[in-house]
């Protein structure tokens, strides 16, 4: 029979919080807090240690390390507060001639920020396309140098099997201190069926 207990915070960090929000149904991990931010729980303290890249649909998929018995008590509970479904966030297309191409970026936190990748194909572009009512996807592309953004990394590493609805049921992943990924656009066939005017007008698509 299981048993309900904490987890110690001494491990727990933003990767590990990414993918419990995700899990959860409750968007992403927006912070941390320290051990005990909610109070002292019941039950054992579990000490194993989960070593997640934040790409991950639940913790069952992440490595985890067990540690046998905990020398946490209950003032260092891991903690999460995730940013919650009443926050979606939207996406567009910049930098393009209408508003069904062109570099990928979300809006999060009140700001429009940007999506990087290493592994960016067509079937990440043709959710996008879906999700901005802009028909099928034609092309998914790499911005040159002088195209990149310039605003905060909000995603990096998304992975789609390219049927969802919205970027928001694929796979993704916090950003990371890394100079490998690069920004992502996408190009949509369906230019007939949007409205027609510039990226920079704001048109954007709920996740």
């Amino acid at each position: 029979m299981g048993t309900w207990g904490t987890l110690c915070a001494s491990r727990w960090d933003l990767s590990d919080a990414h993918v419990l929000c995700r899990h959860l149904g409750c968007g992403f991990a927006e912070t941390v807090p320290k051990g005990g931010h909610f109070g002292r729980g019941t039950g054992p303290v579990w000490s194993d240690s989960f070593h997640c890249d934040g790409s991950e649909a639940h913790l069952d998929q992440c490595p985890v390390a067990v540690l046998g018995a905990s020398l946490c008590s209950h003032e260092n509970d891991a903690a999460v507060i995730c940013s919650g479904l009443a926050r979606p966030m939207s996406l567009r297309l910049v930098g393009g001639g209408s508003r069904c191409d062109g570099r990928l970026e979300i809006f999060w936190h009140g700001t429009w920020g940007r999506v990087l990748d290493d592994h960016w194909d067509l079937e990440e572009a043709r959710v996008v396309c879906r999700q901005l009512h802009c028909g099928e996807v034609e092309a998914a592309y790499i911005p040159p140098r002088a195209q990149r953004g310039m605003g905060p990394v909000w995603l990096h590493g998304v992975q789609c099997a390219g049927h969802e609805a919205s970027l928001s049921l694929c796979s993704t992943s916090l950003p990371k201190a890394t100079g490998i990924m690069e920004d992502v656009g996408a190009v949509c066939r369906g230019e007939q069926h949007c409205t027609s005017h510039r990226h920079s007008s704001g048109q954007a698509g709920s996740l």
